[in-house]
């Protein structure tokens, strides 16, 4: 036998192993007994291990949770650079944990596999229409769950995961039946329909207007502080001022920035997670769009598709701007402790608008394929009254 072939071989197979990044609610492993962030430290870890490991393990899989890192440095960006790079994600998205939904959503830009799992009666109200893994805290559904989990994990290693689809299942994975017979049936009576999606969009996209609002208020706020504070702060320095005056200088200012700051990071998670559900709605209605020939769609359709592309468009910029200002943030944060929590909230909310980009560039993927085919449709007339779910526009 060359032992050296089969040294070689199985360092290959060694390196050749699938990462695994599991994301899901953490806790705190050093809360006092009987506390929420203990309980629920308690609780993920027992799923963690009984369901998401178990079934790693039977396929030689590593997984990481992100309490697990063992990496130096910011564990935001090391959680980012996982949530792109890993060529599986599990998320347990019990409860509709915020931190949890803002990491699906920047797995999802990736459109890179990702299996759920979660407790049932906890699904948030935009996932539930997708499939999930359900699980109870019995011993038998997770031992259950584990195994359904590990059929999904060993259909997809063998027959390859699918990229995050279209339609309403964004999230998927290989063609393994997950549920049993019983939860198959509630999930397909409980699952939304086109139609349902759409309202749903509907109804959330007056949020997102107001969430980007929110977002430009509390921009123009800080920028405001930083104008008044700004002339004050060259004269202190000019006047070769005591540190400690310049000190007292930056703790005004940061108490002035604090308060939109952490509202500019408020309203950037709430516009991440309610573009989900649009999202979801305006891929229902792209796919109804390309089930009718290109001569079939009317002025209304040609006018949506340029809306689409319009918002994207205008979130783009909007981002260069957003990020720009967490450039400068950056930098004004090397000034002193005191502008930290601001500044957090600053690079917070700029990671979640940039991280929402690469979905609404989907978007506009899809509708720039669509108008090509519609080319030959009439052009639609700027007066006409669309639809409202041609409306959805952002200015």
């Amino acid at each position: 036998m060359n032992t050296s072939i089969d040294a070689a071989s199985d360092e290959q197979q060694r390196v050749e192993v699938p990462s695994c990044f599991v994301i899901g609610p953490i806790g705190d492993k050093y809360a006092e007994r009987g506390t929420k962030e203990r309980s629920l430290y308690e609780e993920s870890l027992r799923v963690y291990d009984e369901v998401v490991r178990a079934a790693c393990q039977e396929h030689g899989l590593i997984p990481l949770r992100a309490d697990a890192i063992a990496d130096t440095g910011e564990i935001t960006d090391q959680i980012h650079y996982r949530l792109q790079s890993a060529d599986i994600v599990i998320a347990d998205v019990s409860a509709g944990n915020p931190n949890v939904m803002y990491e699906l959503g920047y797995r999802n830009g990736t459109s890179k596999p990702v299996i759920l799992i979660g407790e049932s009666g906890r699904l948030p109200f935009d996932i539930a229409q997708l499939r999930t893994i359900r699980f109870r805290r019995t011993e038998s559904s997770l031992h259950e769950a584990r195994d359904r989990l590990s059929r999904v994990l060993g259909e997809g290693l063998s027959r390859g995961f699918r990229g995050v689809a279209h339609s309403g299942a964004r999230v998927s994975w290989g063609e393994a039946a997950v549920e049993d017979d019983e939860e198959a049936s509630e999930s397909e009576d409980g699952a939304l329909g086109v139609v349902d999606r759409l309202a749903q969009a509907e109804e959330q996209m007056e949020s997102v207007v107001q969430d980007i609002e929110g977002m430009g208020q509390a921009l123009m706020r800080m920028a405001s502080a930083a104008e008044e504070y700004t002339p004050e702060m060259n004269e202190v320095v000019g006047a070769q001022a005591p540190a400690s005056a310049r000190l007292a200088l930056v703790g005004r200012f940061s108490k002035a920035v604090a308060e939109p700051a952490a509202d500019f990071r408020s309203s950037s998670a709430a516009f991440s997670e309610r573009m989900l559900v649009v999202e979801s709605g305006m891929h229902a209605l792209f796919d109804v769009v390309e089930s009718l020939p290109g001569e079939e769609r009317d002025e209304g359709t040609t006018h949506f598709l340029r809306q689409i592309i319009e918002l994207a468009e205008s979130t783009r910029e909007g981002a260069t701007h957003i990020a720009d200002f967490g450039t400068v943030m950056e930098t004004v944060v090397g000034y002193s402790r005191l502008l930290r929590a601001p500044g957090r909230d600053v690079a917070a909310a700029v990671r979640t608008v940039t991280s929402v980009v690469p979905r609404i560039e989907a978007l506009e993927g899809r509708a720039k394929a669509l108008l090509v085919v519609s080319s030959s449709a009439p052009e639609a007339d700027p007066e006409a009254s669309p639809a409202p779910l041609t409306q959805l526009t952002v200015s």
